[in-house]
């Protein structure tokens, strides 16, 4: 398999050649076009200079022209011969010597007849380029031109241009393929550290390596950027993960011991019914701990794991607070619960898990409210919303760990002693989110809390 470097290397090399073979061949096909055309248009203006000469002396025929009568005759780059209106060659350019071009007969017939055209031909292996004029006398077609020049030079210019095309386009792409591979090497680099820091990671079981991102904000560093963010958020669920493990085999420890050490007295004092009936309702205290607890871990796992809620339905949720509360009075002690103001209001939502979020609310209010102390709980409809706020005035919590507040199992430090396991305001907030609301706590020390609900309202 071809590495990725490599694959950029080519791509980039072929892209050059092709660009620099297209940009060759058009200026070469451009300065060979344009060379034979000055040479065409030099052919045609020497061919002018000739018959320009023989009108000078109209009454002289054509067989009596003196080579000396135009320079064209003389210049040692150019060949000129001129027949006469039978087609006899009649007069030649010295540096023919004792050769001629040979005229094929219908060249001569098509020129006679009064056209001018170029063509081409050899002499001594020579290339030379071709043009034939007619001479008209009198109106009268008296004779040909015909002149010619050699192409050796043309061809010797074009061949060394081919020659410093060939080594120019060499080099440039010897140059192209160590730029390219530089800069493919330079441009992977940090792909090669996010390489790295996942083998790294793999071969230590360690989500706390960072890919190093020094350069700037372009693509690889939005790369890299992406990786550590990536990175970040799967050390913190497999840490909420052995923290959420931790914490639920500590939360199960205690009660299960607790029943453990209640089935050991029911089989040592079996025969006392005193006895035997109290360690039987600790027993089923503690079973429904556990029960509410196990329930409570596997709401918040399906929460982790993408799990929604579907069965919404209208639901009046002054309805379900009131049921709350009259239920919160029996088990509130020495804390005295007070509901108002308490709007009709509908949404849509699972009366159940609303009636949940409302338990834990009350229940952590009460469990932190002092001896005598006043849990409030209002619920009023405002703009388009309904507002559930349940107020206490208890030891408030630090504003310190009041971003933790929902964090599962999160306890804290005043409330050690209370009994819970952290896990209330986490299934509150994911239900009220479930339902299209949010939660918020305010809070000061030793002045209470206030937790506020937000949910949509049914306006129809």
């Amino acid at each position: 398999m071809i590495p990725l470097r490599w694959k950029l290397v080519l791509w980039h090399l072929s892209l050059t050649a092709l660009g620099l073979v297209g940009l060759l061949l058009f200026s070469y096909q451009t300065l060979s076009q344009s060379l034979r055309a000055e040479v065409d248009k030099t052919l045609a203006e020497r061919s002018r200079h000739v018959a320009d000469a023989v009108a000078v002396v109209p009454n002289r025929p054509i067989e009596g022209l003196s080579q000396e009568a135009t320079d064209e005759f003389r210049s040692p780059g150019v060949y000129v011969q001129i027949f006469n209106a039978e087609g006899a060659l009649v007069a030649r350019s010295f540096n023919l010597g004792i050769q001629q071009i040979h005229a094929p007969a219908s060249d001569l017939n098509r020129v006679l007849n009064g056209e001018s055209f170029y063509d081409s031909a050899e002499i001594s292996d020579t290339p030379v380029r071709l043009y034939f004029q007619p001479i008209q006398r009198d109106g009268q077609i008296a004779g040909a031109i015909l002149v010619g020049e050699s192409l050796a030079g043309l061809e010797s210019t074009l061949s060394r241009l081919r020659l410093i095309y060939a080594v120019g386009a060499a080099s440039v792409l010897l140059f192209g393929l160590a730029g390219g591979w530089t800069l493919a090497r330079l441009g992977l680099r940090p792909v090669a550290r996010v390489t790295q820091t996942a083998r790294d990671i793999v071969n230590a079981e360690d989500l706390s390596h960072r890919v190093p991102n020094t350069g700037p904000a372009d693509e690889v560093g939005v790369l890299a950027t992406t990786f550590n963010e990536m990175l970040t958020r799967l050390q913190s669920l497999f840490e909420g993960q052995r923290r959420f493990l931790a914490e639920a085999a500590h939360e199960l420890r205690t009660p299960l011991a607790s029943m453990l050490g209640n089935v050991d007295l029911l089989v040592t004092f079996g025969d006392d019914s005193a006895r035997r009936r109290e360690t039987i309702s600790a027993l089923q205290r503690t079973g429904r701990h556990v029960s509410r607890l196990l329930d409570d871990l596997l709401l918040l796992a399906q929460a982790e794991a993408g799990w929604h809620l579907t069965s919404f339905e209208p639901v009046a949720l002054d309805d379900i607070l009131v049921d709350v509360y009259e239920s919160a009075m029996l088990t509130a002690g020495n804390v005295n619960l007070r509901l108002e103001p308490c709007e009709q209001a509908f949404v849509r939502g699972d009366p159940n898990r609303l009636r949940q979020a409302f338990m834990n609310l009350i229940d952590n209010a009460v469990k932190y409210s002092l001896p005598g102390g006043e849990v409030t709980i209002s619920l009023f409809n405002k703009n388009r919303n309904v507002h559930v706020t349940v107020s206490d005035h208890g030891s408030g919590i630090p504003k310190e760990i009041l971003p933790l507040i929902f964090e599962p199992f999160f306890r804290a430090p005043t409330g050690k002693r209370i009994p819970g396991a952290g896990l209330g305001l986490a299934i509150v907030r994911w239900i009220v989110r479930e339902h299209g609301g949010d939660v918020n706590i305010q809070s000061e020390s030793n002045k209470g809390t206030t937790v506020a609900l937000t949910l949509p309202a049914i306006t129809d």
